[in-house]
């Protein structure tokens, strides 16, 4: 970050035997503070709609204590303010137990970097001998960095954990995590997650999805949407390229800079850190996908995506039960795993409306059939479900068809591979010839989540052809059996000819 003169902008300190700046209450005291103690000045203007400055981030950690997911691109500082922010902690609201959580150890060591590189600069504010593991921070301050385990996290009593990288945290772990801080004194107890987003479907994805109040798809949605002005839940704070960007000289000209197209001058005015050099060479070497997910915080990659044709601005419309058309049940069994009931209608031209969901967990069969029963809008020509609910359970001696059609609710199946059934629905999404044959009401919120994160693992898995069952995969099923029970040429059925 840029360097800025040290005199003009240290606050006036008591004479204690650790010099430093009095304890920031205000935006501007944090900024200079920051500088007077660590050397390094945070620019703390947004660029783009809807994101935040970096010092916007140290504003919310240090000034408000809040539970955060900081968002930001790569090589934007952020675990550099995450280790501004934990010395700024440790120092002004000692003593203070914090932890840093990586997904293996060498992630939270890249943090601890950070703050030995702070320290040796200012060697007074540290106690005794610094360790790999740990450091203690004058005031009595505890500073250790842990990798993600049940061990690490179980049984702590902290006053912060800062989480680096958290899709490579095991959901246990991370709901563990939730448990683990204590307030004290006047520290709160906060929990702050640093990451890039360029992954579908994983736990930063879902973590912002939540934080926007935009329904996840995922089984535990352990974070609710909270307004800013909320002390709890977690709060978004995203800052991209343009927010670090350092200041680009009268020698450039936009005509001949490759970053013209994305920066539309904003470089001009900038006063972050990133080197103008780097950006360009970046960009150069880089797909126009990765560039927009990893640089510009556009929203994670969509590759690897099953369905990269939905568009939600295309598919969703708000399509109401029509009585004249007929309607029909899709289903995915599931108990700790959701139970997904979608309610359907086919047009006279043969397009698909999706009109209703219902998914609910844990909750015993008949009760789901209760309620489907009770949520019908009108007649139903027959229910399409997973053909493995064909099997009888060990418990009950029942099978799941029985027992829906015993409760009401006769339905059908035919077996199918799941690589036919999702080109059924892509050609509806997006047909060789004419407009989409397939649209999703806005209520159907888990389907439509589960559209844009439905996903095929890396090319390097042991299965890449066939799609990661980490939770969108029940919506998408659902939907599957339908079209391959009531959409596949010839319209077969294990009842007959449609």
């Amino acid at each position: 970050m840029s360097q800025k003169s040290q005199s003009s902008h240290e606050e006036s300190a008591p004479e204690t035997a650790v010099k430093m700046p009095r304890e920031p209450k205000t935006r501007a005291g944090l900024q200079r503070a920051v500088h007077a103690l660590l050397g390094v000045w945070i620019p703390d203007k947004a660029v783009c709609p809807h994101h935040n400055a970096p010092l916007d981030y140290l504003e919310a950690s240090f000034l408000r204590q809040k539970d955060l997911l900081v968002w930001a691109n790569r090589g934007g500082g952020k675990t550099m303010l995450a280790a501004a922010a934990t010395l700024l902690d440790a120092l002004y609201r000692a003593p203070v137990k914090i932890r840093v959580l990586g997904g293996s150890f060498d992630q939270s060591d890249r943090l601890a970097e950070y703050i030995r590189e702070f320290v040796q600069k200012r060697p007074e504010l540290v106690e005794g001998r610094m360790f790999k593991d740990r450091i203690t921070v004058a005031g009595g301050s505890e500073i250790r960095m842990l990798a993600q385990s049940q061990q690490a996290v179980r049984g702590q009593h902290v006053q912060k954990i800062r989480c680096d990288e958290v899709d490579l945290f095991d959901d246990d772990v991370w709901q563990a995590v939730q448990f683990a801080t204590r307030s004290k004194g006047q520290t709160r107890g906060s929990i702050e997650v640093l990451s890039t987003l360029h992954r579908m479907g994983g736990l930063m994805h879902s973590l912002v999805q939540s934080a926007r109040g935009i329904p996840n798809g995922r089984e535990d949605e352990t974070i609710r949407p909270a307004s800013s002005d909320s002390p709890f839940g977690y709060h978004l704070v995203n800052w991209c390229l343009w927010e670090v960007i350092e200041r680009c000289g009268p020698e450039r000209q936009c005509s001949d800079c490759l970053l013209a197209e994305d920066c539309q001058g904003v470089a001009k005015k900038a006063e972050g850190f990133f080197r103008i050099d780097d950006a360009i060479t970046i960009k150069a070497r880089s797909s126009r996908a990765a560039w927009e997910s990893e640089m510009l915080c556009k929203g994670p990659r969509r590759q690897w995506l099953v369905f990269e044709e939905f568009d939600p601005a295309i598919h969703v419309r708000k399509v109401e039960y029509r009585p004249e058309w007929p309607l029909y049940r899709a289903m995915d069994f599931g108990y700790a795993s959701p139970f997904v009931c979608l309610w359907i209608q086919v047009t006279p031209d043969g397009a698909v409306h999706v009109i209703d969901e219902y998914s609910q967990t844990r909750l015993p069969l008949a009760k789901h059939a209760d309620t489907i029963l009770q949520r019908d809008p009108g007649p139903v020509e027959m229910t399409f479900v997973d053909p493995a609910g064909r099997a009888k359970e060990s418990t009950s001696g029942a099978a799941c068809t029985d027992m829906l059609t015993a409760a009401g609710i006769p339905n059908t199946s035919c077996a199918s591979g799941i690589a036919g059934g999702l080109e059924l629905i892509r050609a509806r999404l997006a047909p060789a010839a004419g407009p989409p044959l397939l649209y999703v009401h806005p209520r159907c919120g888990r389907l439509i989540e589960s559209f844009q994160m439905y996903h095929y693992p890396s090319p390097s898995a042991p299965d890449p052809d066939n799609p990661v069952k980490d939770g969108p995969d029940h919506a998408i099923d659902a939907l599957r059996y339908f079209f391959t029970n009531r959409m596949k040429p010839g319209g077969e059925t294990q009842r007959g000819r449609y």
